[in-house]
This record gives C-alpha cells, sequence and structure tokens, in this order.
C-alpha cells in the first residue's frame, strides 16, 4: 500500500489534519506494518495516540471496523461480485440492480444493516450521470437533483422515512466510490468538510420533501430552543476546540517551568508600555508569544473565563493584529492573514460572478446595485454573503461616521465581536475591531481583509461562539476561506455534520467554479 494510497485512506475520515500530522501517522502506520486496508481493523489505538487525539483516534479506528464490518456482513455475496469488467465500461455495468431485493420489516429501523448494502442504482441513472463519472467530471447540478431523486426513490423501497445515519451511510459511500463527481471539493482541491456533506444535505431534504404529507413516516425532532439577544462574555466557554490542532497544550514547553512562563509574560507586558503595539513587528515579542503560548491557552481556557479586559492586561499583545495571527496560527496551524488574503483573492471575484448570475433575493441585488469596480471587494463578499442568508450587516459591522466620539461609540457596541468601519460602505476608510463593548483593536489602514481575518480570529483565539444571527456568515468565512473544515458545525447539534443553509451555498459556488473553470 503506498502513501498516497494510506494518505486517502486518512483524510476520507479525518479531513482537517494538519499535514505534518498527516505525514508523522503515515510513517507510523508504516513502521508497525500496515500495508495493506485488510490491516486497518488490526490497529488499535494504542498505535496511534503518539499523533492524534484521543477522539481524532477513535473515529479513525470506528470507521475502518465498520469498513471491514461492512464488507463481511453480506452472506449471499458471492452473488454480487462484479462480472469482469470490459476495457470501457459503463456505470451502469459495474453494480446490479437491487430492485428485486424485498424490503425489510419495520422492526429493522434501528439498525443500519440495509444502509450498509444498499446498491445504488447506477445503471438507470441519466446519462449525463453515466458520462460524468465515466470522465472523472463533475455532473451538472440538474443531472444531480435527479440522481438524488433516483437514489431517495430506491432508499424508500428498504425504508420510507430513513434516519440522517442512514442517509449518511449511502452518501457517503457514493462519494468514497466516484470522489471527482460527487466530493465536496473546491477547485483548489480543498475539501469542505465531511466531503459528503452537500450529498448528505440534498438526500435528506428530498427524505423530508416526499415525507412531507406522510405523517405516520415523520420522525419527532428535538426542539430547539430559541436564541437568547446577545451574549454575554460567559458565552466563551471551553467547547470551542472544534477545528483547533491546539487547544490546551498537555506539557509546558522544553526547559520552562510556571515560573519562567510567569517571567516571560511580565517581560511581554513591559515591552508593550514602552514599545506600544509597534513592538509587535521585533522578533523578540514573536519569539516570546510563541514560547508562553501554553499559559496564554490556561488563562483563556479558565473557568469561569475571564473577560477580555483582564486578559488585555495580561497578555497585551494578543489584541494586535500581529499577535492575533501568531495565536491564531499556533491554535489552528493556519497562517491567517495569508489564508485571508489569499482566499479572497483566488477566490473572491469567482463568488462575485455567482452572485452577479445568480442573485438569490433582493437583498443581495441591493448590495449588487451598490458595488462598483474598484470597491472593496472583500467587503462587498461578506456583505453579498450576509444578504444571501438574510443576517442584518449590523451582527457584524457597525457603520460610524469618521468623526464619531469614542463615548458615543461605545454605547452602540454590544458584547459579540463586530467591525467597526468608517466611511463609505463599499469603501472603507479605516476598520476596529470591537468585543465585549469595547474596541479592542484599531483604528487601522491597512486592508479590510486584515481587520475581517481578525474578527474572525478571535471567536478561535477567545472561544467566543459565533453570535447566532451571523452564525452562516461565520461558517462560510470558516469553510469557504479560511479553510477550517471540521464534520461538525458550530451552530447545528453536535454529530449533525455542517449547517445545511452554509453547506447547500457552498454546494451552488463548487459547482458554479467548476463549470466555468
Amino acid at each position: 500500500m503506498s502513501s498516497e494510497e494510506l494518505k486517502r485512506a486518512i483524510t476520507s475520515i479525518l479531513p482537517d489534519l494538519p499535514d505534518h500530522t498527516l505525514n508523522d501517522l503515515i510513517g507510523g502506520l508504516q513502521d508497525i506494518g500496515v500495508d495493506r486496508e485488510s490491516d486497518f481493523p488490526l490497529v488499535q489505538e494504542a498505535d496511534l495516540e503518539r499523533f492524534l487525539r484521543p477522539i481524532q483516534c477513535r473515529r479513525l479506528l470506528k470507521a475502518w471496523a465498520c469498513e471491514e464490518q461492512a464488507s463481511c456482513s453480506t452472506p449471499q455475496r458471492s452473488f454480487e461480485q462484479r462480472s469482469p469488467e470490459p476495457s470501457s465500461p459503463m456505470p451502469g455495468t459495474i453494480i446490479a440492480s437491487h430492485s428485486s431485493q424485498s424490503p425489510p420489516p419495520a422492526s429493522s429501523t434501528a439498525s443500519y444493516g440495509w444502509a450498509e448494502t444498499f446498491k445504488v442504482p447506477w445503471e438507470v441513472m441519466p446519462s449525463g450521470i453515466k458520462l460524468a463519472i465515466a470522465n472523472n467530471k463533475r455532473p451538472s447540478p440538474a443531472d444531480r437533483r435527479q440522481l438524488v431523486r433516483m437514489v431517495v426513490d430506491a432508499i424508500r423501497r428498504h425504508e420510507v422515512n430513513p434516519s440522517r445515519a442512514q442517509c449518511q451511510i449511502i452518501a457517503q459511500s457514493i462519494v468514497k466510490k466516484y470522489p471527482d463527481s460527487f466530493a465536496d471539493v473546491l477547485s483548489d482541491g480543498m475539501t469542505i468538510g465531511s466531503g459528503y456533506g452537500s450529498l448528505l444535505v440534498q438526500l435528506k431534504t428530498r427524505v423530508e420533501h416526499v415525507n412531507r404529507n406522510n405523517t405516520l413516516a415523520r420522525r419527532r425532532k428535538e426542539r430547539v430552543r430559541s436564541a437568547v439577544g446577545s451574549m454575554t462574555s460567559n458565552s466563551r466557554r471551553p467547547v470551542d476546540q472544534y477545528g483547533c490542532v491546539r487547544w490546551q497544550p498537555e506539557e509546558l514547553p522544553v526547559g520552562e517551568n510556571e515560573n519562567t512562563l510567569e517571567e516571560k509574560r511580565k517581560e511581554l507586558v513591559q515591552l508593550y508600555s514602552t514599545q506600544g503595539v509597534s513592538g509587535a513587528d521585533r522578533g523578540e515579542v514573536h519569539q516570546l508569544m510563541e514560547v508562553t503560548y501554553y499559559r496564554q491557552r490556561c488563562d483563556i481556557n479558565a473557568i469561569p473565563p475571564p473577560s477580555l479586559s483582564v486578559l488585555k492586561n495580561s497578555w497585551p499583545y494578543l489584541f494586535c493584529l500581529k499577535g492575533i495571527s501568531i495565536h491564531f496560527q499556533l491554535l489552528t496551524d493556519i497562517p491567517l492573514v495569508h489564508r485571508v488574503m489569499e482566499g479572497f483573492e483566488v477566490k473572491g471575484r469567482r463568488i462575485l460572478r455567482f452572485f452577479q448570475e445568480k442573485p438569490s433575493n433582493d437583498q443581495v441585488r441591493g448590495v449588487l446595485a451598490k458595488y462598483e469596480e474598484g470597491n472593496c471587494l472583500v467587503l462587498a463578499i461578506l456583505q453579498l454573503v450576509m444578504a444571501h442568508f438574510k443576517e442584518e450587516r449590523a451582527s457584524l459591522l457597525i457603520e460610524v461616521d469618521v468623526v464619531e466620539p469614542s463615548v458615543e461609540l461605545r454605547r452602540r457596541l454590544p458584547d459579540t465581536p463586530r467591525l467597526v468601519i468608517q466611511g463609505d460602505t463599499m469603501m472603507p476608510q479605516t476598520w476596529m475591531l470591537a468585543a465585549e463593548g469595547e474596541v479592542i483593536l484599531g483604528p487601522s489602514l491597512t486592508p479590510f481583509a486584515e481587520g475581517l481575518g481578525a474578527l474572525f480570529a478571535i471567536y478561535y483565539n477567545f472561544n467566543i461562539a459565533y453570535q447566532q444571527e451571523a452564525a452562516c456568515t461565520l461558517e462560510f468565512i470558516q469553510r469557504g476561506i479560511v479553510g477550517i473544515n471540521p464534520e461538525d458545525s458550530k451552530i447545528t447539534k453536535r454529530g449533525r455534520g455542517m449547517n445545511p443553509h452554509v453547506c447547500t451555498l457552498m454546494r451552488k459556488i463548487m459547482d458554479f467554479q467548476w463549470f466555468s473553470i
């Protein structure tokens, strides 16, 4: 088994592993003798714990165990083997039809066995689907919708209203078989979430649609508590490990102890008192920020969480653009400013063109009417995404007059993070970053993209939950621009996958990108 094959087997389950962790894990598996797929179920948690966190270990082992179980769970498998393939096979020759199978009894709904052995009726798919998968291309949106309808029709012969977990198994198997055609991958190669989230959303949406008038087939949903206004600083809690690689280091830095770290913290405070924000560019400050990262996380993750004003007194360089970027990169392995600037440079024009050609509502059209060539593209895209999700601009942006007194400004600042822009809504003169009712960074004349990057970073750096009124936009930035793509969403129940609204928009943009290349 090559390193590349091993890499694909791991990233299909843990798509967000940093490259260095992935390479170390591949080397470790090869060292213990993993050289074929059938070796996966023999791997134990102790073999992985040097490279992965406990939950990552269990997720990988569980997925490999399920694959092994599925491959052995069909007693009549010899009748379902593929016949020898011709030199140029059509997709329909690969898998036999399941139409002759009789549906299981209703009592089987607690078991996912039928989903694990479910056969997609490829042989009756429209020609557009067959051609796309034969050529390793993405099908058109219309052909993909037809596939979803036909797959759901086939699923309902087994179960009228399959669970999300059952739909997930089927979506995952489709993407695993034909990743080039159905995986959630942007044109730059970045995988979104699990890679099959958008297909899962389409399958489950179709299931709910065909069962809309069938009250006997509906599944009881959990009651969701309504969101309560703005959050206080106590909304910062140690649940935001989501997407982080070093949320709380377990060991002190080599050669350091609590006393030496405290001395270095005081040294940083002293440097700030004499050098101010400009001192952040000094190599000495950069080095001290990296060495004291363990102590910074201990203070941030304390229960109850300290206010940002208290943290600023202890760690003043955490509240300048350079310090925010250093901490964010240590936390997530992502170079913040570079990623945001590159993300908007590479994808920004395509996102703008997507909305220009496919405006989703009147609010989007209103933003487009104000945009002119030469305006701030980043700010325009941010407003377009918010308009698409029908999220109020004020939930992330506060517009102020250039000469507005600071006292008046503070009265307008909520607890949750905001970007304060001075000047025209499409061409801001300066930006400031505010949280917990105070301006914590700025005013700055640097590009607005840096301000947006800083705004996003502080949610992660300080364990701040996305405010509900802007949650979809923030998750879109997280996944589509910054590239943090865990399987679950911050704004849905744990274990429920990506937010469906974000997932749908990203699928439409993905299709637009692929078909406009």
